[in-house]
């Protein structure tokens, strides 16, 4: 008995691990986005970035010359990261979200590179803002429950 009930009990917590969010394959995988496009943000790779925008997107920058202006005066006042304080991905229906908080240079308080990816992986949002205390203290709560 005890051997026949410990197969489904191993069923059941596998299921129960796989749950109704993102699999850990596709949080793995925007992770691994996000840090790519980090990487050509801080490398100045704008067409690279400009090729992976969703249209909406490139509406708002306008040109890859653009998006190069706005995002090089961003990368250029921070300076170089010294390092990365939290990686985070987010599911926010049907959009994934990776947030990285880092230190740089150029900045007293750590900062914040958000991309807002479609579920093709194209990038549909674009924040470089200062990491709140807000944030640190989530941090210490956990992760907040699904909406």
């Amino acid at each position: 008995m005890t051997f026949t009930a410990r197969p489904a009990l191993v069923a059941l917590l596998a299921l129960a691990a796989c749950g109704p969010g993102p699999s850990g394959r596709a949080l793995r995988h925007t992770l691994e986005q996000g840090r790519t496009y980090t990487t050509w943000l801080y490398g100045q790779e704008y067409a690279k970035l400009w090729e992976r925008l969703t249209p909406e997107m490139r509406n708002v920058f306008g040109s890859a010359a653009d998006l190069g202006a706005f995002a090089g005066r961003a990368v250029s006042q921070l300076g170089r990261e010294q390092g990365t304080v939290d990686e985070r991905v987010a599911e926010t229906r049907p959009e994934r979200v990776y947030a990285r908080t880092a230190s740089f240079v150029g900045s007293p308080r750590p900062m914040v590179i958000e991309w807002t990816l479609t579920p093709s992986g194209a990038v549909s949002g674009l924040a470089v803002r200062p990491a709140d205390s807000t944030a640190a203290d989530q941090k210490a709560k956990g992760p907040e429950p699904p909406q």
